[in-house]
């Protein structure tokens, strides 16, 4: 049986907060453009995303500082990547380049099968701001979606069956990869709705953070949180600029 879950500690749940707020933040050049609804004013509908976004890096980043140590899932461990220093991820990079071409080749085929989705990350813009914001969204997502709901499953998990690989079976850490991965295709669909395309369109809008989500979730788990952020980070960069061109 796992052990109780302790108090959270201000000195883990810090760091990955402190980052959470600042890619929060960065996002606002593309949430400032967003178009509120009918009597809503725009700095109502702004603050909101931005509070909502503050508190829920803030929950993951307790959840995730809380649970992580005892399923064996770390934020930050360079020794378990090959290399040293920043060298270390240049692995999360050359997985990030390919979650980005893959994604990109499943927006190419719908074309080619007649369906025209919007270009993965084209919201962000093709100026510097927008790149950013989309940068700092991999970041959020990241804490939110493998930081909170990964950990949390996986730990979930765990208290349902002794731990035999690492703290935790195999198992449950596909279980909690493929949940947090299933969270951010779900999370995806709303804005493709909203934005008037057709269905096909909206099941590419979902089929594409999944498949990248799960690419996420591996590098979270076989080395750290930082990986996988790493990898979000550089495959949405990659179709930023991609979008733009």
């Amino acid at each position: 049986m796992a052990p109780e879950p302790g108090i959270v500690d201000a000195r883990r749940a810090g760091p990955p907060f402190a980052v959470g707020v600042l890619a929060v933040l960065g996002t606002l050049p593309v949430v400032t453009t967003l178009e509120p609804l009918v009597g809503v004013p725009r700095w109502l509908l702004v603050a909101t995303l931005v509070g909502v976004g503050v508190g829920g890096v803030g929950l993951a980043a307790a959840v995730g500082s809380t649970l992580s140590r005892d399923v064996g899932l770390r934020a930050l461990d360079a020794d378990s990547l090959p290399g040293t220093g920043f060298g270390a991820y240049r692995l999360p990079v050359v997985a990030g380049v390919a979650v980005a071409l893959a994604t990109l080749s499943v927006h190419a085929l719908a074309v080619a099968l007649g369906v025209d989705p919007a270009p993965t990350d084209a919201w962000a813009g093709s100026d510097s701001p927008g790149v950013l914001a989309a940068v700092a969204g991999a970041v959020v997502t990241e804490l939110l979606v493998r930081f909170g709901v990964m950990t949390f499953v996986v730990w979930l998990a765990w208290t349902y069956r002794p731990a035999i690989d690492r703290g935790v079976t195999r198992t449950g850490v596909w279980f909690g990869i493929l949940s947090a991965a299933l969270v951010g295709a779900v999370a995806a669909i709303p804005a493709a709705v909203v934005a008037g395309v057709d269905p096909a369109a909206v099941v590419v809008a979902a089929v594409v953070p999944f498949v990248g989500g799960v690419a996420f979730g591996l590098l979270y788990w076989r080395y750290d949180l930082v990986a996988a952020v790493v990898a979000h980070a550089t495959a949405s960069l990659l179709r930023a600029v991609v979008a733009a061109t």
